[in-house]
């Protein structure tokens, strides 16, 4: 059982004490963005003997199991906690065929991975699933074309009837590449002064407006479907699904990727041509991971291979073996395996390799396990 020091990420769009706290440090007033569990060779995980990507290929077969070493060769998820007090970019992940396409054509067209127009980081698709620890808002995918088009009758003016033929001719797609193509500050304009009548969707894409002044990206918000998470609730986002994250705090984990190509909210390159490749540009419901309950554990899971989340709350959770990040939300927590034991408080942390056999957790509150489905291994 290895203890970890996740790597903290200072985007602007973090809040100041939300990591801070969970993790029980001073804060300096900037912000903290996200914080990271795992072995991604940008921002690894850090344990007492190095870097944990550099621990688990010392010993792949013992840190991951037979199975996961090969068929992956890394730990092939990424656990990290987010702490959001405005909007991040809008976004999309590519699937696997194409990110391992992309990542090849950048690297033999040399194009430098610190380049701010590079796509692909990494040979990987990128599915997510969130965990909401306090509430949050999240846009995920796009809403039926009658209550984007009631919003645009609302909002008025030349480019909002523009905005409608594209609507009404190609759909979601045709006025999604119009808004990211051709100009519309006037119904930037009218959208930052807000929609007498609007939607939900309306008012955060409004409201984010503040955050990104004339960024036509909240014309794409506006499309999109807004979704409140409480505590404990969750969402998926497999490739291709457009999402953005408004606010609050949670636990995401995903494939072992860091692949984005934005659509708006951002100050950051925005590709409008591999968009259109990549993103489902159609109307269609917010995923909900599938959930099973085990005793005092939920185990949430979806069509990635790479991951699944189990939720332990107040009680005891048992597992086979495999390779596992266990993280102590919000009370202490004692880990035990078949060589090894913990007692974890608030926000600390364990990477428990496949060698150390059964793990058994008991809790007082809430602690979230990150894992490799079962039947990879």
């Amino acid at each position: 059982m290895i203890a970890l020091t996740p790597a903290l990420q200072r985007f602007d769009w973090g809040s100041s004490q939300g990591i801070p706290d969970l993790l029980g440090f001073a804060p300096d007033g900037g912000p903290y963005a996200e914080a990271w569990w795992g072995a991604h060779p940008s921002a690894p995980s850090v344990t007492a003997s190095g870097p944990l990507d550099a621990v688990i290929a010392a010993d792949p077969v013992g840190a991951l199991g037979m199975a996961v070493a090969r068929d992956y060769g890394k730990l092939p998820y990424l656990l990290k906690v987010l702490s959001i007090a405005r909007p991040l970019s809008i976004q999309v992940h590519p699937t696997m065929e194409t990110a391992r396409a992309g990542f090849a054509a950048e690297e033999d067209g040399g194009v430098a991975m610190t380049d701010p127009h590079r796509n692909y980081k990494d040979a990987s698709h990128k599915p997510e699933m969130l965990l909401a620890v306090t509430n949050m808002t999240v846009l995920s995918g796009f809403r039926p074309e009658a209550e984007l088009m009631r919003d645009l009758e609302r909002l008025g003016g030349d480019d909002a009837e523009s905005l409608r033929d594209a609507l009404d001719s190609e759909g979601i797609a045709g006025y999604v590449l119009t808004v990211l193509t051709r100009d519309h500050a006037d119904a930037l304009v009218r959208l930052a002064q807000g929609l007498s009548g609007g939607s939900v969707t309306a008012q955060i894409a409004s409201e984010s407006l503040a955050h990104h002044v004339r960024d036509a990206g909240a014309l794409v918000a506006l499309a999109m479907n807004a979704v409140e998470l409480r505590p404990g609730e969750a969402l998926y986002t497999p490739a291709g699904t457009v999402h953005c994250y408004i606010r609050g705090d949670g636990v995401e984990i995903m494939a072992n990727s860091d692949n984005v190509v934005r659509a708006g909210l951002t100050h950051k390159a925005i590709n409008a041509g591999l968009l259109r490749e990549l993103a489902v540009l159609s109307p269609g419901a917010p995923v909900v991971p599938t959930e099973t309950i085990i005793g005092a554990a939920r185990r949430l899971s979806t069509d990635a291979a790479e991951f699944e989340l189990v939720v332990v709350s107040d009680g005891t959770f048992d597992a086979e073996s495999g390779p596992r990040i266990v993280l102590a939300i919000d009370a202490d927590a004692r880990v035990q395996t078949e060589r090894d034991a913990a007692i974890l408080g608030r926000g600390d942390s364990v990477f428990v390799a496949a060698s150390e056999g059964h793990l058994h957790i008991e809790t007082r509150g809430v602690v979230v396990v990150a894992s490799v489905p079962v039947p990879r291994r």
